[in-house]
């Protein structure tokens, strides 16, 4: 049972990882549209990814803050360093 339940995770998987290639060819295609017949549209499309890459990080980074602080929280405050005697 194991075995068929990890075999249909990975064609799952398999399956997941084929559209977003098929995805990125065709966003690879319509940028070369876009460079060839106007490079004024594809620096607006490489400015407008650049902004959305900025502010994921941004957004992942404040999620991540917003985690750590939830489970420093949750545990009564930072954990106390011990004081090292030389």
């Amino acid at each position: 049972m194991n075995n068929v339940n990890g075999q249909r995770f990975i064609d799952a998987l398999k399956e997941v990882i084929d559209l977003l290639v098929e995805n990125r060819i065709k966003l690879d295609a319509l940028e070369q549209v876009f460079k060839e017949t106007n490079p004024l549209v594809h620096e607006l499309y490489l400015g407008e990814i650049e902004k959305l890459r900025e502010r994921k990080a941004r957004e992942l980074n404040q999620a991540l803050t917003a985690s750590l602080k939830a489970k420093f929280t949750e545990r009564k405050g930072y954990p106390r360093l011990r004081s090292r005697k030389q």
